[in-house]
């Protein structure tokens, strides 16, 4: 595809901007942003399923990697039931494309991310934030996940790039 307002030397400098904001922890760079997640993939092999294809005793997880982001979550919501206070909450994690893809991961449904404390399950994961309009160039991943109770299955430590 033609790039008429944009070129390579342009998404080059788009990409350094962005990695001095994020911060890559492979080099133990923090960044100026400096939010992190612990990425918890889940192990399909290892999780054993039921005749119906349900995890039968929980899922198990792959070790944790630590992954730089940008966080927006939405206040706790709080719900009183007659089994006591319940609390709810979303946040979406938006991930640089280009480095995920450096360290070959990505996260997807069903995954767990740590972070502030608190396990959230990944809902929805989107990809369409292009630059220029361009496929070819999309810049981000962004992920949409809920408050989880902790999980109490294989969560290992985490390890660095």
């Amino acid at each position: 595809m033609a790039q008429r307002y944009y070129g390579a030397k342009d998404l080059a400098t788009i990409e350094k901007f962005n990695r001095e904001l994020l911060g890559e922890p492979s080099k133990g760079d923090c960044g100026i942003i400096d939010q992190y997640v612990i990425l918890y993939r889940t192990s399909v092999y290892e999780t054993e399923t039921n005749m119906y294809g349900e995890a039968s005793d929980g899922k198990v997880y792959k070790q944790g990697v630590k992954l730089p982001c940008v966080v927006d979550a939405e206040d706790f919501d709080f719900q009183y039931t007659e089994f006591g206070p319940d609390n709810k909450q979303n946040v979406s994690f938006a991930f640089q494309r280009a480095y995920l893809v450096e360290v070959d991961l990505r996260p997807d449904i069903g995954d767990i991310l740590k972070w502030n404390e608190g396990y959230f399950e990944v809902n929805t994961y989107n990809e369409n934030q292009l630059i220029g309009g361009n496929p070819d160039n999309s810049h981000s991943i962004v992920v949409s996940a809920h408050l989880v109770r902790t999980p109490t299955t294989n969560l290992e430590e985490y390890r660095g790039f």
